[in-house]
């Protein structure tokens, strides 16, 4: 048995390839959309993709089953509880397909969702061989997918559903089964994933708090508990993966637009997102754009900003930058990033005003505590993490809430000082305030990485 991962890392995604490399022939579980590396990798291995497998309708990134099967050939199989609307093959618990000597079963996992369906391969080649669980969204390393994600209505009934995919499937299955999970660190899919590439059975009844023994009302608190909010694309890409994306072929080319192109779009009512860093936005930026640094954060930003119903130019160095960019928003379903602007000298140059962020410094900082000019310092963070340790004093609202457009309520007399972890997160923040009015707005440099780092052991940091 041939086992092949790809990951997408600001998806925290991953896909699999599965089959028999001695008959050329492998099955490929949850692409995503744009699926030339799975073609180019099966052509250099000399294997055919032969099925298209899929364990749930996705919510955080756009399928790619329609696009490979258009390239291969190859037939979809997805959950006939799924309810999709484009041509595949409807699969109930149990239902099996053979890919060379490897076999492929369907097991019925709801919990994450209704329909969800994980894979479990066997090798008749290779008695000896452990069972595989291609376990999508239903299992992760350490984490079991969450069931909030279809709203406040649905969530009592996935909760049980969750709790008897625990007991009744993956507590039965072999101890030695490998489990290779549709998420790593830093999905919202779970709410505290594992960064190891695989884990077993044997490993999560041993450290799994889902698979601990209680009550299904202790199992809900536990699942429950600590949940974070999940961004706002999923419920659009769960309608787009129900009836199948549009081709990534149909879709308008990304051109380069001038200064006043760029003007009259922001006129329009087009996002401009910055895809350059945090340090570019703020030594120089168009007034009026949004910070979304390109890197393994933008998917997710994107996703909370989530302007489906805007066209996006895109800020960035060059057009390679852009182009690295364009992708990552079409993963999430982001179809309308219809130009980008190189850099902002032309901006510049034509007369036209920059608008910029300060920065603050964990020593300025300290230094103007107390002060009447003593900054409101706004921690963007989740709330975990600000449960954790922050800054005394500091203001708590988390940055997918200003993401969604409730702005903080701040006067206006003293300056802000934006925090988060690194300054990746206050940069978007701040970004956010800037163009929506706010003036005084400062951003810590590194984060809480840096004040904790300059003010170790010190009581300024409130826990």
């Amino acid at each position: 048995m041939i086992v092949e991962r790809f990951v997408t890392p600001e998806l925290a995604q991953v896909a699999y390839a599965v089959g028999d490399e001695s008959a050329g022939k492998v099955a490929l579980i949850d692409p995503r959309r744009d699926v030339g590396v799975y073609v180019e990798w099966a052509n250099r291995r000399g294997l055919e993709i032969v099925a298209i497998l899929e364990t749930h309708v996705h919510a955080d990134f756009v399928s790619g089953v329609i696009e490979l099967a258009a390239v291969t050939g190859a037939p979809v199989y997805t959950s006939r509880l799924g309810n999709q609307t484009f041509e595949h093959v409807p699969v109930d618990d149990g239902w099996t397909i053979d890919v060379g000597s490897v076999r492929l079963t369907a097991l019925h996992t709801p919990g994450h969702t209704p329909e969800h369906l994980s894979w479990q391969a066997t090798d008749s080649s290779d008695p000896d061989a452990r069972p595989v669980l291609f376990s999508g969204d239903a299992l992760f390393v350490g984490d079991v997918g969450r069931p909030d994600l279809l709203g406040a209505g649905q969530t009592d009934a996935l909760v049980s559903d969750l709790y008897s995919t625990v007991t009744d499937v993956f507590m039965t299955l072999p101890d030695e089964t490998i489990v290779y999970p549709g998420h790593t660190a830093g999905s919202s899919c779970g709410k505290n994933i594992g960064s190891a590439p695989h884990t077993t059975i044997a490993n999560e009844k041993a450290m799994n708090y889902a698979f601990k023994p209680r009550s299904e009302a202790e199992f809900a608190r536990a699942v429950l508990s600590g949940m974070p909010q999940p961004p706002t694309y999923y419920p659009i890409l769960k309608r787009v993966n129900a009836e199948g994306a549009p081709p990534l072929a149909s879709l308008d080319d990304m051109n380069a637009v001038t200064v006043v192109e760029l003007e009259d779009q922001l006129a329009s009512g087009a996002m401009v997102v910055d895809v350059r860093s945090g340090a570019e936005f703020a030594a120089g930026h168009i007034p009026g754009s949004i910070f979304v640094g390109v890197g393994p954060n933008f998917s997710t930003w994107m996703g909370w900003l989530a302007p489906y119903d805007r066209d996006v130019v895109l800020v960035a160095n060059d057009a390679a930058q852009a182009g690295e960019a364009l992708p990552m928003a079409r993963r999430i379903g982001l179809d309308r990033v219809v130009g980008y602007h190189v850099g902002v000298d032309a901006w510049r140059k034509s007369g036209r005003s920059l608008g910029t962020l300060d920065v603050t410094t964990p020593d300025a900082l300290t230094a103007a505590r107390g002060s009447e000019t003593e900054p409101t310092v706004v921690d963007v963070r989740n709330d975990s993490e600000f449960e954790m340790g922050h800054i005394d004093g500091a203001l708590h609202h988390v940055l997918g809430r200003i993401a969604q457009g409730e702005m903080p309520e701040l006067g206006r007399d003293r300056p802000i000082v934006l925090t988060c972890a690194s300054g990746y997160r206050s940069t978007v923040a701040a970004s956010l305030m800037l163009a929506n009015g706010f003036e005084d707005v400062r951003n810590l440099t590194g984060g809480m990485s840096a004040w904790n780092e300059r003010n170790s052991g010190d009581r300024s940091i409130a826990s």
